[in-house]
């Protein structure tokens, strides 16, 4: 059994010797027929790369925000909703209901968000400015590197600090280090107290450019005119321990703000309460049709690329006619013919693959550094680029390997 085994290696390692010297007699024909595959190749490996790249940008988006928790919008959840209730509502007192009826939150973070312009010595920089909580940095696993964070003490006074992202801190300060340092916040001067860890970017958006400030202090200064009520949130995040079932949580909040607010029936709801494990299914559930449509719209040139393996194999089968002819007077079989043809498709298309799959991952890499965009190309991803270059080769090289094995020895001795 081993001496078969060991028989038929031999044999295949010849067809590959004699696809090889084929290969280099046709050197322009063969480096042009491989450019198709080459191509192909490079599109669907970087077209797969780039999908799963989108899906771990948004899975850094959502734990950019914080894991395993709720996200609550004064938003009415769907269209239609009746008169009155056609404005969104969420206050203070909702937040502090949630947070001692609903059991396995860790924390809260009321928050109310604004666009700010900071000046400082001759510098100036506009970004999002959010009004917080303590409880901000719990639930979005935010910290400061240098200096503090906002306190409950800021809170309660309505303190004029501020805690601001490195990208604002850069574009003010520079190296500089700010804490200590006041600046200027729509005209009112400010303290900055910290500067928080950075967070990175997703999906072009840059999660180090904000300024965070007690909310007390957002709410009399920037937000009074935007809200209808004293008490009034623009966004709610309700962090919760590891283990609890979002679901179960969302069901047992919804209910807890239908009856605060007096819903009745199948009346709508005047929140809209999204989860973070919401937002990844819907996520993995769009990256993926993306990734599909990706790869089909790639795999286009990967067919037209075996059409032309396919061309040039029928080419090369009339072209050595006489030859094949020789062969089997000389007492070559059927099946030997035929897997010298196969062999020979698919070195050419593994040769091919080999080069889209270099510049694939040349692609990717200067995605990843250029665009700050993950473009994961794994050994697995190379090893399927390869062997799927192999698979078309002997897809497309297998009609003209059984044209080939089928010709007549004493009709193929007399070809010219």
């Amino acid at each position: 059994m081993i001496g078969n085994l060991g028989q038929k290696a031999a044999g295949w390692l010849v067809n590959i010797a004699i696809a090889m010297t084929a290969l280099r007699t046709n050197l322009m024909r063969s480096i042009l027929t491989t450019l198709g595959v080459m191509i192909g190749v490079f599109a669907v490996t970087l077209a797969v790369a780039v999908g799963s790249g989108a899906q771990i940008s948004v899975m850094q988006s959502i734990n950019a925000l914080g894991s395993n928790m709720a996200l609550i919008f004064p938003q009415p959840d769907s269209e239609g909703s009746r008169r009155g209730f056609d404005r969104g509502r969420l206050t203070m007192r909702d937040a502090r209901a949630i947070e001692k009826q609903i059991n396995g939150i860790t924390d809260i973070a009321p928050q109310l968000r604004s666009s700010i312009q900071l000046v400082v010595a001759g510098r100036n920089a506009s970004t999002s400015a959010i009004g917080i909580t303590p409880g901000y940095g719990k639930v979005s696993n935010l910290v400061a590197e240098s200096g503090r964070f906002i306190s409950e003490a800021d809170v309660r006074s309505a303190a004029r600090v501020v805690v601001l992202g490195p990208t604002v801190a850069r574009k003010l300060f520079g190296d500089f280090d700010p804490v200590g340092e006041t600046l200027r916040i729509n005209r009112a001067p400010f303290k900055v107290v910290g500067i928080t860890e950075s967070k990175g970017s997703s999906f072009g958006n840059d999660n180090d450019d904000i300024a965070l400030i007690p909310i007390s202090t957002m709410r009399q200064r920037f937000s009074g005119d935007a809200l209808a009520g004293p008490d009034d949130l623009q966004v709610l995040f309700v962090g919760f321990q590891d283990g609890v079932s979002l679901p179960q949580a969302k069901r047992e909040m919804t209910r807890l703000l239908r009856e605060r607010y007096r819903v009745r029936g199948k009346d709508i709801n005047p929140f809209t309460i999204r989860t973070t494990e919401e937002f990844m299914k819907e996520s993995a559930q769009v990256t993926g049709i993306f990734q599909i449509v990706l790869v089909a719209i790639a795999s286009i040139s990967l067919l037209v690329g075996g059409i032309g393996i396919m061309n040039i194999m029928l080419v090369s089968v009339t072209e050595r006619t006489r030859e094949i002819g020789l062969r089997m007077a000389l007492g070559a079989r059927r099946s030997d013919i035929r897997n010298q043809f196969l062999v020979e498709a698919a070195v050419l298309c593994v040769i091919g693959g080999a080069m889209g799959l270099i510049l694939a991952i040349a692609g990717g890499t200067a995605l990843t550094v250029y665009a700050d965009f993950p473009v994961p190309i794994g050994v697995g991803v190379g090893i399927g680029a390869i062997l799927f270059s192999a698979f078309i080769g002997l897809l497309f090289g297998g009609y003209p390997a059984v044209r080939a094995s089928r010709l007549s020895p004493i009709e193929a001795l007399r070809s010219e």
